[in-house]
C-alpha cells in the first residue's frame, strides 16, 4: 500500500514541475518577441501560433504538447 501511494504522490508533483513550466516558456517567448526586431511578418505570426497553441494545450492539460508547441516557437526566436 504505502508503494502504491509513494507512486501516486510522485506522479502527482510530476505532473505539476511539468505543468508550471509551461508559463514560463510563455512569459519567455513574450519578452523575447518584444525585444525582437529582426523577425519578418510571417516569422512572428508563425511563433504567436505556436504560442498560441501552447497555451490552449496547457490550459486543456495536455502539457507535454504544450511544452513541444512552446519550445518550437523558441527555437524559432533564437534563429
Amino acid at each position: 500500500m504505502k508503494k502504491i501511494l509513494s507512486l501516486l504522490i510522485f506522479l502527482l508533483i510530476s505532473t505539476n514541475v511539468f505543468a508550471s513550466s509551461c508559463p514560463l516558456l510563455m512569459k519567455e517567448i513574450d519578452k523575447l518577441i518584444e525585444e525582437s526586431k529582426a523577425l519578418s511578418k510571417e516569422q512572428l505570426e508563425e511563433i504567436k501560433q505556436l504560442r498560441i497553441q501552447g497555451e490552449e494545450a496547457h490550459k486543456s492539460g495536455d502539457h507535454k504538447e504544450s511544452e513541444a508547441l512552446l519550445k518550437q516557437a523558441l527555437d524559432l526566436l533564437d534563429n
